[in-house]
């Protein structure tokens, strides 16, 4: 191969930066108690994310699934400067995902398989393939003519199914619904691989009416908290921020440092601590 027709691998590294969105993946959340919790374990823990799924029109015997419970670790690629909308939400009906995060290492989070998710358009092919897959596998394993040979390609169209959403729609926050547009929060998650587990990998609202019950859905996400293999294991080298909404919680995070680590890991650890109110200001 002539040289003018080879990509050499120092060129090569310096392009696999992202130029247009973020080296980093984000995960917020409300409370500096989950963020210390993770930093103390090194771990973040995955949860059942109830979804709403009325824009595919899939059923199951007949009966419209609405809602689905999955387990998963929501991150957003956003860059620094456009976090404020996906922090603090619109003022109004949309609270935010909380002034706590940490950002992890894009690249680190790609060899531990996470995955941008598809927004699907509603008047697409794609969203009409994907309703007809998931319909005609429903239907066979409802009528029990799901060939176990083939189980493998209904765990593929789950999947997708996981990793799917609608450019804009409804979420559930707290015990209220919002509208959001979903794009714009250029989403990642990770899945965790619980198929030798007994923890369900799907859960639908026709074959669980008690879907909704927000305490059974709680517990079921602490038990993910101590199932083999859920829990996303970090690294210090992966964490590249840590979020912290005022002085007061930084103050607090020191002392978690302090006395969970050894000196040069908690220093290692504390200069990743960013303040939002204040740096906010400077975006």
């Amino acid at each position: 191969m002539e040289n003018s027709k080879m990509l050499h691998v120092g060129v090569q590294n310096s392009e696999y930066q992202y130029k247009q969105s973020a080296n980093t993946l984000f995960r917020f959340m409300p409370e500096l108690k989950f963020l210390i919790e993770a930093i103390e374990k090194m771990q973040l823990f995955p949860r059942y994310v109830e979804e709403s799924v009325e824009y595919l029109g899939i059923r199951y015997g007949g009966e419209p699934i609405r809602k689905i419970l999955l387990p998963m670790l929501c991150f957003c690629d956003i860059n620094l400067h456009r976090l404020p909308a996906h922090v603090e939400g619109n003022g109004r009906d949309d609270s935010g995902y909380g002034k706590y995060g940490i950002g992890l290492e894009k690249e680190w989070c790609e060899e531990k398989g996470l995955q941008p998710i598809t927004y699907l358009n509603e008047n697409s092919e794609s969203k009409r393939l994907l309703q007809t897959a998931l319909n005609r596998s429903f239907e066979l394993e409802y009528n029990g003519n799901l060939d176990p040979s083939i189980e493998e390609y209904l765990d593929c169209i789950i999947t997708q199914l996981a990793l799917s959403k609608p450019l804009k729609g409804t979420m559930k926050k707290g015990e209220t619904e919002i509208f959001k547009n979903f794009h714009d929060e250029k989403e990642w998650r990770y899945l965790p691989n619980l198929s030798d587990t007994t923890m369900p990998s799907f859960k639908n609202d026709v074959l669980d009416p008690e879907l909704q019950n927000s305490i059974m859905n709680n517990d079921l996400s602490d038990s993910l908290k101590t199932t083999p293999g859920a829990p996303l294991t970090l690294t210090m080298e992966a964490v590249k921020y840590i979020f912290v909404h005022t002085i007061e919680d930084r103050n607090k995070m020191l002392e978690v440092l302090k006395n969970k680590f050894d000196i040069d890991e908690a220093l290692l650890l504390a200069s990743k601590i960013i303040v939002y109110n204040q740096i906010v200001k400077d975006w």
